[in-house]
This record gives C-alpha cells, sequence and structure tokens, in this order.
C-alpha cells in the first residue's frame, strides 16, 4: 500500500496527509518516550537483550520526571495566587513603591473593560479604541517616570498581560515586590 505507513507507537498515518505543526520545544513527551523504548527494544542485541527489569525501571524514572513536572506547574500556579492575595490585601492602605511602565497593563485593563477580553485577544479596529482611550495615552505618556518612588493609598490591583499583579495608586502602576513602606 502506498502511501500508508503504520507507526507502532502512533498507528496508522496516510503519509498524503500533512499532521498539524506545533511549535518544537526541547520537552521529551510520552509519546516520544514511547518511541525511544520501542527503538531501543528493536535494535538490542539479540544475543544480549535488555531485562524487563531495566525497560520498567526507564518508564518509572520517565513517570518520576511527569509527575515532577505536574509538581512544579502547581507551585508556579500556587505562587501566582500567593501574590494576588498579598496585593489585594494592600488594598486601601497607603504604600510606597516604584512606577513601573503601566501601558501594557492599562491597555490590557481597558480592552477587558471595554470586550471582557485581553489586549492580545483583541482585532485592529477594537485594539485601536482601546489604543486610543485616554487612560493607555495618559499611561503611555507616563512611561518615563517608570523607576520612581511613588506614595499612595491603594486604589486596586490589576494583572498585567505578564500574569504578575501590581498595585494601582492614583493612576500609577507600582511593582508589588519594590515596596518599601506600606502605612
Amino acid at each position: 500500500m502506498a502511501g500508508l505507513s503504520i507507526d507502532p507507537v502512533t498507528g496508522l498515518q496516510n503519509a498524503t496527509t500533512q499532521p498539524a505543526t506545533k511549535a518544537p520545544t526541547n520537552d521529551l513527551g510520552q509519546v516520544d518516550f514511547m518511541k525511544l523504548i520501542i527503538a531501543q527494544m528493536q535494535n538490542q542485541n539479540p544475543l544480549e537483550p535488555q531485562k524487563d527489569s531495566d525497560f520498567m525501571a526507564q518508564m518509572a524514572q520517565f513517570e518520576a520526571l511527569n509527575q515532577m513536572k505536574l509538581v512544579a506547574q502547581g507551585m508556579k500556579i500556587l505562587q501566582g495566587v500567593n501574590e494576588l492575595s498579598s496585593a489585594t490585601a494592600m488594598i486601601g492602605k497607603t504604600v510606597t513603591g516604584k512606577q513601573v511602565d503601566a501601558s501594557g497593563a492599562v491597555r490590557d485593563q481597558v480592552a477587558r473593560e471595554q470586550y471582557a477580553l485581553p489586549f492580545a485577544q483583541l482585532d485592529s479596529v477594537q485594539r485601536a479604541t482601546v489604543t486610543g482611550d485616554q487612560r493607555v495615552r495618559d499611561a503611555i505618556n507616563d512611561a518615563q517616570n517608570a523607576g520612581r518612588e511613588v506614595t499612595g493609598k491603594v486604589d486596586r490591583v490589576v494583572v498585567g498581560p505578564d500574569g504578575i499583579p501590581s498595585l494601582w495608586v492614583g493612576g500609577k502602576v507600582l511593582d508589588m515586590f519594590t515596596i518599601s513602606g506600606v502605612q
């Protein structure tokens, strides 16, 4: 059968159909690992075959690695929740901290208010509308003040496009991690 091939791991594949491509990564996935195991089994020395226990040990190590990745992802999520919780605890308090370039955070905030979507998901007309908003223009014009120390009452918490919470103080956005005083 020309055009058809059978891959022992992924099954039947049609050679005339191009599979969807995704960005290459350095991560070794489960399918890649199984391909390696099968290749290892196919190419082993028939006079000195590998023991089943060796394959099982490799599979156990791979599963342990997957579990560690899941734990790391969970820790990252917990860190984000902790940062957001710490930021919201400062609402209504007077803080001193360093101002950041807030144009991205303000742009994202305005996009969410007007279209219920982050700025990155807007079409070009919606992006132009958001960029023309006075709050966004003010933030862009105020970008040169990034790094200056600001003191004021925290009005709200904004989460920028990078997922990191920042403090909104009198129209300025402060980096939560530069707070030097809380009253």
